[in-house]
Parts: C-alpha cells; sequence; structure tokens
C-alpha cells in the first residue's frame, strides 16, 4: 500500500476528521479538502506531531476546475468523498444543498473520470435517508436493494446521487462504493438530524442531565468504526457502481439512553416520535466484502468509550460544553 495517496473531501466534519485520523496513525499519505481551513475536530484525534503529517486543501467542492485540478495535480490514488450538508442545512437553503451535495458529488465523479486510472478507488458518502420510514418495509429492516422513499431534500439529494454513480459506471466505466450509514455517534459527532445521542453522551460526561429528540430503533455506528469502512471500501478499488447499507447494533433509543445512564449516572430522557427511517438495515453484503478489515464494536463499548474520550477531551479543555 506505499503507493496509496488519500484525498478526504469534507475532510472538517466527523467522519471526515476520523477518517483522516485512520489514515495518519496507520501511516498512509492523506491530504484533506474542505471548504472551511477550521479543524477543531481533527484536534479531537491527533496531536500536533499527527497534525503536521496532514496535506491540506481548502477548497470549494462545487468548483469544478478546483477539485479536477486537485485531483489531478495530487496524484491522488483513492477518494474518500464525504463533502456535504447536512439535513437541517439543506432544508434552510435548498440551492446551496443541492450545489454541495450533488453538483459537488458530480465534480468528484467527473474528476476521476478523467484521471486516466490514476484514481483506483472512490468511495462516497449516501446515507439511510434515501429510505422511508420503518412502516414502508417488512419488518422495518431496509435491505441494498429496497425501494427508495426519502422523507427530505437531504435524502433526496443522496438519491440522486446513488443515480448518477450508476450511470457514470454505465457510460464510462467509472467505478464507485456509496455507502449508506445510519445513526453514527461518538466525538465530533456534534450536529446533524441524528447527533443527539453524541450530545447526550457529551452532557453525561460533564456530569450533565441530556435528552435525545427522537426514539424507536435504529441501527448504530460508532464513528471510527464508519471511517475505517470507507478506508476499507475505497480499498475495494470496485470496477463499478455498488451501493451499500452499513451495518451495526441495532437498539431502542431508550436502551441508548438507559446506557449512557448506567455510564455515567445522569438522567437522559427520550423523545417518543421515530424518525422517518427504517427500524434498522441490513449490512450483510458489504460485510461480506470488507470483513473483518473493519470492527463492529457492541454499542454498550462505543457508548462508554465514547463518554471516556469525551471526558479527557473535557479534562485537556479540547472541548467545551455547549451553552
Amino acid at each position: 500500500m506505499s503507493d496509496e495517496r488519500f484525498l478526504v473531501t469534507g475532510s472538517g466534519g466527523c467522519i471526515g476528521a476520523w477518517t483522516v485520523a485512520q489514515l495518519v496513525k496507520e501511516g498512509t499519505a492523506v491530504a484533506t479538502m474542505d471548504v472551511s481551513s477550521a479543524d477543531a475536530r481533527l484536534r479531537l484525534l491527533l496531536d500536533e506531531g499527527e497534525l503536521a503529517k496532514v496535506e491540506s486543501h481548502v477548497e470549494d467542492i462545487r468548483d469544478s476546475q478546483a477539485v479536477s485540478d486537485l485531483v489531478r495535480d495530487g496524484g491522488f490514488t483513492h477518494i474518500v468523498h464525504l463533502a456535504g450538508l447536512q439535513v437541517p442545512f439543506c432544508a434552510a437553503d435548498p440551492e446551496l444543498g443541492s450545489q454541495v451535495n450533488v453538483t459537488g458529488t458530480i465534480n468528484v465523479l467527473e474528476a476521476v473520470r478523467h484521471s486516466d486510472g490514476q484514481v483506483r478507488g472512490l468511495v462516497y458518502a449516501s446515507s439511510v435517508a434515501v429510505f422511508g420510514s420503518a412502516d414502508m418495509y417488512e419488518g422495518g429492516i431496509a435491505f441494498d436493494d429496497s425501494p427508495l422513499y426519502p422523507a427530505t431534500l437531504y435524502g433526496t439529494y443522496k438519491q440522486a446521487n446513488e443515480g448518477a454513480a450508476k450511470v457514470y459506471d454505465q457510460d464510462w466505466g467509472v467505478g464507485s462504493v456509496g455507502l449508506r450509514p445510519c445513526i453514527v455517534y461518538g466525538p465530533g459527532r456534534d450536529q446533524g438530524l441524528t447527533s443527539d445521542v453524541t450530545k447526550a453522551m457529551l452532557a453525561a460526561a460533564s456530569g450533565k442531565p441530556g435528552h435525545i429528540g427522537y426514539g424507536g430503533s435504529s441501527t448504530f455506528q460508532h464513528a471510527e468504526d464508519m471511517a475505517a469502512t470507507f478506508v476499507a471500501s475505497a480499498r475495494l478499488e470496485s470496477d463499478h457502481a455498488r451501493i451499500h447499507n452499513v451495518g451495526g447494533p441495532t437498539v431502542e433509543v431508550s436502551a441508548i439512553a438507559s446506557m449512557i445512564e448506567a455510564e455515567a449516572g445522569v438522567n437522559v430522557s427520550v423523545a417518543d416520535d421515530p424518525l422517518p427511517l427504517p427500524n434498522g438495515v441490513d449490512g450483510s453484503a458489504l460485510d461480506s466484502l470488507i470483513g473483518d478489515t473493519v470492527s463492529n464494536r457492541p454499542i454498550d463499548e462505543g457508548i462508554a468509550e465514547g463518554i471516556e474520550h469525551f471526558r479527557r477531551l473535557l479534562d485537556q479543555g479540547l472541548l467545551k460544553l455547549p451553552e
């Protein structure tokens, strides 16, 4: 793997920061691309020496020429495309959401298309939000090939990206892997529709009560495991367009609250209404491809590790509890 050079778009986000951290720690050359130079989430995971190993680029994913130039001139062999706006931001500004989430993904596909085979592996973030509510699926579980009924603009944009990737494969032979994360939790997960679990963990780490604004059940993935899944999927170097759910523990949100309470001795309240998503997803097809390269940690271990990580960050002054 000595010739690998990874580019991570959206590196300032939660999964992006964890992805960069993994690559740095394993000694793989990695460059970041983000619209902002802010590195607050990266600093939750890397020390100054490790940060110095990261090649950083401040570019706008909407700028097709900038994306193309960076991919070509950087000699990147693998791209982890995570740049995007989350559910609330797409709802607040639909035009911007489309430009970033859809046009931005087209720009990455175009850069790979014109890289003359330089980019061997491309993975991009789709989302469980491409699916509808649990009552639309037998047993409330969505499979890779289950019908798509997105209930948000964000989910609609992600569905468009999945379709675009298939056309780039069909018309130009561009291979890719689209991944559908579910509820990602852990340090760095501080915004977005499903971030309440992590916010409750942070509150608990400081000895304060928390609240999770949705109920029901879902599939949960620790951010570190999710990053490892993206890296492993890029390394598949798929020669066609794949789209896969990402599996993990499927549990009730109320059970998550109880785990946080047991770990930190604080109260965590939970709303009644579930999110307009499946109760869980089947990720077995992806598991069969990447095998043991990614751990699937039990949810109680992930919660405990996350709270302890937050305690260390709070003690070190690297993180503050939001007002």
